[in-house]
């Protein structure tokens, strides 16, 4: 199954409008025509089935048959990583937490991070394209932050938990039990290297929880894959 995104602004209760790149790879990649059915999604929960009913160089129009709305996935997930070096395993992690169901997406400089420029625009497209493969309709949202603490000003009313060898093992039911609309936890993940102590005192300030992931060391990328796999089962 395919499914398309049009945000908001190009959906109205009949019509649906793709665009670019999204317009192209329907008639182009995958050779969409005239009266074939099509899923569309906004990003915001809205899911949309309908029919193409006209196509030009970069634009399908579709008419609106059924609409329905997608609630997000509870627990609220957002994962704050400590940005690594290497740019493939770095969308790897960012591609793997958007298809387990995360809802926002924190790269931050760490104290152990090598110091280099994020491609926002490559992740943003890898965000897009990891939602659509995994048949979502929200839209993860991509945050980038020059320190941890610049992360934690930016937060509240959240429950802090963080991967570190020196933490207790995961229980999910003492995690898990409070799962309302109301609870967002934020999932820390360190880049190569950890986290710094300063950056872990930091967490603990603000009541973080340290877990263990596993009895051997893992990659930042590995790490990201383990950890949100623990709430989303």
């Amino acid at each position: 199954m395919n499914i398309f995104y049009a945000p908001p602004s190009q959906i109205t209760e009949s019509v649906i409008e793709l665009t670019g790149q999204e317009a192209i790879h329907a008639t182009k990649a995958l050779r969409y025509s005239q009266g074939d059915a099509i899923t569309v999604v906004d990003g915001v929960g809205g899911w949309y089935e309908g029919e193409v009913s006209f196509i030009a160089k970069e634009t399908v129009q579709i008419a609106v048959q059924h609409t329905r709305r997608k609630e997000q996935q509870q627990p609220r997930l957002t994962l704050a990583m400590g940005i690594i070096k290497k740019r493939d395993r770095l969308e790897f992690a960012v591609e793997k937490a958007v298809e387990l169901g995360v809802q926002e997406i924190i790269l931050f400089q760490g104290q152990h991070s090598v110091k280099q420029n994020v491609r926002t625009d490559r992740l943003e497209s890898i965000i897009l394209s990891a939602m659509k493969q995994s048949l979502q309709s929200w839209l993860p949202k991509l945050t980038i932050c020059r320190s941890l603490k610049e992360v934690t000003n930016g937060l509240s009313n959240c429950r802090y938990v963080v991967a570190h060898q020196e933490g207790e093992k995961f229980t999910t039911n003492k995690f898990l039990r409070d799962t309302s609309a109301s609870v967002q936890y934020v999932l820390f993940v360190g880049p190569e290297g950890g986290l710094s102590e300063q950056e872990v005192s930091c967490l603990k300030e603000k009541e973080a929880q340290l877990i263990k992931l596993n009895s051997n060391r893992l990659r930042a990328e590995t790490a990201v894959v383990s950890f949100l796999s623990l709430f989303r089962t």
